[in-house]
């Protein structure tokens, strides 16, 4: 990411704040006084880019307000993999923020607003806040080395997630230490209640089975009720209708024998009339005919035929009332089938066998023998199953019969009811012994399988965990190495070719080696100028790293006061060998009072001469 042009309004110390023309490579100087703002412009950067600062806590952002205002707005444009970006903010003096990222080559499609904002610039960016002040930004503050637990520094180690792994490992194992501990305690308790108990196992599920058989012929019997009331229902309507349906049958078959008789009359004659006139009687009818049809002028075989049409379609009509009458007798004796049907099923159910009487204790042969003592003789039923076929029993007749059959099956219903609930009550007593000594031992077993998976799940995660701990110290390992190793080419030329490298063990802790005194020397034996020094190389090599690991472009650095105990001399070496570095950090912010007249410097901005506006590159403006 690199730093294009800065806009700011009512921030910080500044009531307006204008940089443009930012040189994309090489140093861009903030020099002044203390207390002139140079600072600022660092902690107004990160806001805009993360909408925090690093000396000001997120509850206390407010105060970032420029004072005597009520507000204040930045607008930071930046280019990342050769795309430009703006993102704005605006902050109100109570905390309240608002923000916009958008690509400046499509301003109308905002990328991302609001609280959305950081998140995507931190997709885009590929780093977040506490990488950036780990790393790109130095504020204010004594230069220390990184700090080895810092997650900016274990996610560039690359132990970070597997650090989180073994923690969360660790205390895996801790629970599970303790559940498995319980169970052996669950384990003791189920064996000594298991002891006690000794359940007819084989006489419940019998039971269970009777009781079984018992529900499924109760729901056969009772689904008989309703059908047979059905059947009996269509046998009377059918019965009542047999009556008037002889004397319908009676008068069509007359009607339509008429209607055939008179077809065949008047064919006749019209057949005569119209290829044999001259036989007798046809002459006769002839002038008969003619005499009758003078008057309306139409001629007599015309006539014939309208005649013949007209009875032949009385003819069709009444052998259609015979088909409808047949169809409907068809219908009548369907319905008494249907009723003998019925009946056939209630003489084909038992509803409770001897056997299943007797084998739940309920009475012997005698009450088997009951089940049936109050229905009809099979005879009887017989002799009243032919007549109903023959449509010859009357409806009071069928509906006293099957008023009889239906008070014997719900009689043995309530029977089968009262049988049911005496199975149901006697299996509550096994079931709380059977149903719990199964329980028992299902739960032992499943216990037993439980207590050796967690003893192999356990070894299996302590293992893990030293796995995950090795892999974590060899990441830290290589990672220090391959630091020392970038460091290594930056600190002969921060110090002067005194130093030539040094060593960062798995705590990123540091030591120097001195050509002169050839041997390692720790941070606490060198001068403090040289430790800076040192810390700055190291910070401009962790950068490097992120850089490398995740960002893949060209970065800026903004470093505030790097330089605070270096003379004219190491400064002006410092910021000769900063412009010579090269790699991915290309644009260099640097903070500090003053800097050496022939330092390399692309841009210097000199801060405080305007107290709270400061412009650089921009047109003046009224």
């Amino acid at each position: 990411m690199i730093i294009l042009r800065i806009k700011a309004e009512c921030l910080h110390r500044y009531r307006r704040l204008r940089l443009t023309d930012l040189p994309e490579r090489g140093i861009i100087a903030l020099s002044g006084d203390n207390e002139s703002g140079k600072s600022a412009i660092g902690e107004i950067i990160c806001f805009a880019l993360f909408g925090r600062t690093f000396s000001l806590a997120e509850d206390r952002i407010g105060k970032l307000v420029h004072w005597g205002a009520g507000e204040g707005a930045v607008t930071l444009r930046f280019r990342v993999k050769g795309r430009n970006y703006e993102v704005s903010r605006h902050l109100a003096r109570d905390g309240e923020q608002s923000a916009r990222l958008i690509l400046v080559d499509a301003p109308d499609g905002p990328l991302a607003r609001a609280t959305g904002v950081t998140e995507a610039i931190t997709r885009l960016l590929g780093y977040g806040f506490d990488d950036f002040v780990e790393t790109f930004y130095l504020a204010q503050r004594e230069i220390g080395s990184p700090h080895p637990s810092s997650p900016a520094v274990r996610a560039m180690v690359g132990a970070a997630p597997l650090e989180e792994c073994a923690s969360g490992l660790g205390e895996e194992i801790r629970q599970a230490e303790a559940t498995l501990a319980s169970l052996h305690q669950q384990q003791e308790a189920l064996t000594a209640e298991l002891g006690r108990l000794s359940p007819e196992a084989g006489r419940v599920q019998a039971l269970e089975l009777n009781l079984a058989e018992i529900a499924e012929r109760e729901k056969r019997l009772a689904a008989r009720l309703p059908a047979l009331q059905t059947a009996s229902d269509e046998y009377s309507r059918a019965y009542r209708r047999l009556g008037s349906h002889g004397a319908r049958r009676a008068l069509a078959g007359l009607l339509s024998n008429i209607a055939l008789l008179a077809v065949l009359a008047v064919g006749t004659a019209w057949g005569l009339l119209r290829f044999q006139p001259e036989t007798w009687p046809i002459p006769v009818l002839l002038t008969w005919l003619e005499g009758l049809l003078a008057e309306t002028g139409l001629a007599p075989h015309m006539v014939l035929m309208t005649v013949e049409v007209v009875l032949g379609g009385l003819l069709l009509l009444f052998w259609l009332w015979l088909a409808m009458l047949a169809l409907g007798m068809r219908r009548r004796r369907s319905w008494a089938r249907r009723l003998a049907q019925e009946l056939d099923r209630l003489d084909a159910l038992e509803p409770l066998p001897a056997r299943l009487i007797g084998a739940l204790g309920q009475g012997g042969a005698d009450e088997a023998a009951g089940v049936f003592i109050d229905r009809p003789d099979v005879e009887r039923r017989a002799r009243l199953r032919q007549r109903i076929l023959l449509l010859e029993a009357t409806a009071p007749e069928v509906a006293s019969a099957l008023e009889h059959e239906a008070v014997w099956i719900k009689r043995d219903l309530a029977r089968l009811a009262a049988l049911k609930a005496a199975v149901e009550a006697g299996l509550e007593r096994l079931r709380a012994e059977g149903l719990r000594h199964r329980d028992l031992t299902r739960e032992l077993t499943e216990i037993g399988k439980r207590i050796a998976l967690d003893q192999d799940w356990i070894a299996t995660r302590l293992l893990a965990k030293e796995l995950l701990d090795g892999a974590a110290r060899d990441l830290s390992r290589r990672f220090s190495e391959g630091l020392r190793d970038m460091v290594s080419h930056a600190l002969p030329r921060f110090t002067e070719g005194r130093y030539e490298f040094l060593e960062v063990d798995e705590g990123l802790q540091v030591r120097v080696y001195s050509g002169d005194k050839r041997n390692l020397l720790d941070l606490d034996e060198i001068s403090n100028g040289t430790q800076r020094q040192i810390m700055l190389a190291l910070r401009l090599g962790l950068s490097q790293e992120l850089v490398a690991r995740l960002v893949r472009d060209d970065q800026f650095v903004f470093l505030d006061e790097p330089f605070a105990f270096f003379d004219s001399r190491r400064m002006r070496g410092a910021l000769k060998n900063l412009s010579e570095l090269g790699g991915d950090l290309t644009q260099y912010w640097i903070v500090a009072q003053r800097f050496p007249q022939d330092a390399p410097i692309g841009l210097e901005i000199a801060c405080g001469q305007h107290p709270d506006t400061l412009r650089v590159g921009f047109p003046e403006t009224p």
